[in-house]
């Protein structure tokens, strides 16, 4: 299978080629993944971690027939750590409530009915997302812990939920200043971008990581059947997004319209008052309101009694 020109290449921002890159049973998927992760974490020397294991590893056969499936990606560390990566590119859900479940369901997993809870095991669960829903700060990259309310310190080291903001990125810089994780989100975000070849050249230089990856993604671009299951993915996605739009739109024209109707009736049933004060006759009042003689006599009972 040839490489194919970077104007074709599919975008790893795609939970599909996401996972595609670094959710293959091969050495590659391997060796990307675990830069990337020490990248994200800040592992230095003995906290680095050098061995995986793919608990649910990338097959194509098994994604077919369901487009609009999360392709998150979990993995376990030497230490018997698990981690769950998720891609979003849409804000269709309460992430922050759902990082919290995926966390408590892996960490949940890690024991067995007749094991102690000391074997309990770190878990940690990454979330990538092409928008923002952390307003309390600028920063793109947050982590969360269990941390006691007046001094802030851990309960246990056991929970980590990190959220990266893309949009919160700056991708401008100089590549020669980026830190680690940075090249990683500068590829993921650029990857697929043609006007970014150069920036992509002077990348995979900084890492050989980086460089592999790349080259794995020309790969992954030119199967076509992988090809065909991005574009089928993409057009679910946007069909979905469409879906939600027509409904929201249909919701504010629906509440557009109650309030409308709302305000005449309450202008109606002022002006009914007002001529009910003024001795017009009940008449004269069905033609200046368009109301029947039944709804009239209504509002007028009301009144007498609020008197």
């Amino acid at each position: 299978m040839m490489p194919v020109d970077q104007n074709t290449l599919l975008s790893p921002l795609n939970d599909l080629v996401f996972k595609a890159l670094f959710g293959r049973e091969q050495k590659q998927s391997k060796i990307i993944l675990m830069d990337f992760l020490n990248s994200v974490l800040n592992l230095e020397e003995k906290d680095k971690i050098t061995e995986i294991a793919y608990l649910n590893p990338f097959n194509l056969k098994e994604f077919r027939g369901d487009k609009e499936s999360i392709m998150d990606l979990k993995v376990k560390t030497q230490k018997g750590e698990r981690i769950n990566i998720e891609i979003q590119v849409n804000n269709v859900d309460d992430f922050r409530k759902r990082s919290l479940y995926y966390w408590a369901k892996m960490y949940g997993e890690t024991i067995s009915e007749a094991e102690a809870y000391l074997t309990l095991k770190k878990s940690i669960v990454i979330n990538i997302l092409n928008f923002n829903i952390i307003e309390e700060t600028e920063r793109y990259h947050t982590e969360y812990k269990i941390l006691e309310k007046e001094e802030h310190f851990p309960l246990i080291d056991d929970l980590s939920i990190h959220y990266i903001e893309l949009p919160k990125f700056d991708d401008e810089k100089d590549v020669e200043k980026m830190k680690a994780i940075e090249l990683w989100l500068t590829f993921i975000k650029r990857a697929a971008d043609p006007e970014s070849r150069g920036k992509l050249e002077n990348l995979v230089e900084r890492s050989e990581p980086l460089k592999m990856a790349k080259e794995m993604l020309e790969k992954i671009s030119a199967d076509e059947k992988l090809r065909q299951e991005y574009y089928a993915k993409e057009k679910a996605r946007l069909d979905a997004i469409s879906r939600m739009k027509y409904a929201e739109i249909k919701g504010m024209e629906k509440g557009i319209e109650k309030g409308i109707e709302k305000g005449i009736e309450k202008e109606k049933i002022k002006m009914v008052k007002n001529a009910l004060k003024e001795g017009l006759k009940i008449e004269l009042i069905e033609k200046l309101t368009g109301l029947n003689k039944e709804e009239i006599e209504k509002i007028r009972t009301k009144e007498t009694l609020n008197e």
